[in-house]
């Protein structure tokens, strides 16, 4: 009809959408350039319908970050040993942190722990599960911490730096490795290979904070959906 708004109906906002587009937004353009405000813009919007969902930029980052947290691999394999699960867990982090770094860095957000909570909580639960005795899971639970945020920040930066680097340069070139062997040791140290050899390393580890214990836990063919209450 002449005269009618032809324009093509924007879709209903959802908070699910609002996630799905803040994704988009902070992989594209980086987290240090993430606000509502651009996030309106993407959406073709004000921010302040953004804020309508969401009460500030916080809040919607602890809902992506939780959506992240929900694409990594923990949840629980019935008759799975725990040597296996934390090869399977902590390769995921490993894996799925550094395919996505901006929304992985979200964590080191000063007010988005919270959003970790659900995360901790299914892993912290399913290793209770399996019979982990808590006091060798109070201990683990930094060696394992320390070696992931340890690899995979290092991994991450030595990417950022060769990307850097790379940027300038004939990528069809033969460059000759001129680094000190120090460098070479470093730089060429965080390799998936290298990822792998250390988690055999912090699983013979946990063997021996867990002495004598056998270590025979593994995860019921029951149900496990029923949470463990720490100190229980």
């Amino acid at each position: 009809m002449v005269g009618q708004d032809k324009r093509a109906e924007r879709p209903a906002l959802t908070p699910e959408g609002i996630v799905d587009a803040a994704t988009v937004l902070i992989e594209r353009d980086g987290l240090a350039a993430f606000t509502m405000r651009s996030l309106g813009r993407e959406l073709g919007m004000s921010a302040m319908a953004v804020y309508g969902y969401f009460p500030s930029r916080d809040a919607l980052l602890c809902a992506v970050l939780e959506r992240f947290m929900d694409t990594l691999d923990t949840e629980p394999v019935p008759g799975e040993y725990w040597e296996d699960t934390l090869r399977r867990t902590m390769t995921s982090i490993y894996r799925e942190e550094l395919a996505h770094s901006e929304l992985a860095i979200i964590e080191v957000e000063p007010r988005t722990a919270r959003a970790m909570e659900r995360h901790t909580n299914r892993i912290v639960n399913l290793h209770l599960a399996q019979g982990w005795p808590e006091p060798v899971l109070h201990q683990a639970w930094a060696l394992i911490d320390a070696y992931l945020t340890g690899f995979v920040g290092n991994a991450l930066a030595l990417k950022r730096l060769g990307e850097e680097e790379g940027a300038g340069t004939d990528g069809d070139a033969p460059v000759a490795d001129e680094r000190e062997p120090w460098e070479r040791i470093v730089e060429d140290a965080y390799t998936d290979e290298a990822f792998a050899h250390g988690v055999e390393i912090v699983i013979q580890g946990i063997r021996g904070l867990a002495a004598p214990d056998p270590c025979e836990w593994r995860t019921p063919f029951a149900d496990v959906s029923k949470k463990v209450e720490i100190g229980s």
